[in-house]
C-alpha cells in the first residue's frame, strides 16, 4: 500500500447530518442527560457513525454535548443561588451540586491530568 492510498483528513467531509445539526436541540438533550448513543438513535444516525464523529479531536459534537451539560448546570446554579439566601433547601441542592461539581473536576484532573 502506498501513502498516497491512506485517507487524509482533508480528503474527509462531514456528513450532512453533521452539518444540518440542531445544536440547539442536540445541547437540550446532553442537558436532560441523555447519551451520545441515544441522540444518535433520535437522529436516525446509526450509532457508529455518530460516535466516530463524536470521538474524534475537536468534535462539534463532543464539545456541544459538554457545552449542553454546562449551560443547564450553570443555569441552575445561578437560580439555587438567588434562591439560597431564603431558602435552606435550595442551600441544600446548591451545596450538593457543588461537591458534585467539584468531584467531576478532581476526577477528571487525575485522568486527563488538567489537559
Amino acid at each position: 500500500m502506498k501513502n498516497s492510498d491512506l485517507a487524509k483528513p482533508e480528503d474527509v467531509r462531514d456528513p450532512d447530518w453533521l452539518l444540518n445539526m440542531d445544536w440547539d436541540e442536540y445541547e437540550t438533550f446532553a442537558a436532560i442527560g441523555y447519551s451520545p448513543e441515544n441522540i444518535a438513535m433520535y437522529y436516525k444516525v446509526d450509532k457508529l457513525e455518530f460516535m466516530y464523529y463524536y470521538m474524534q479531536i475537536d468534535s462539534s459534537l463532543e464539545f456541544h454535548y459538554k457545552r449542553g451539560i454546562l449551560v443547564h448546570q450553570a443555569e441552575e446554579g445561578i437560580t439555587m443561588i438567588n434562591d439560597a439566601r431564603s431558602n435552606v433547601t435550595q442551600a441544600q441542592r446548591l451545596d450538593k451540586l457543588r461537591k458534585k461539581i467539584d468531584f467531576q473536576n478532581a476526577r477528571d484532573e487525575i485522568i486527563y491530568g488538567g489537559i
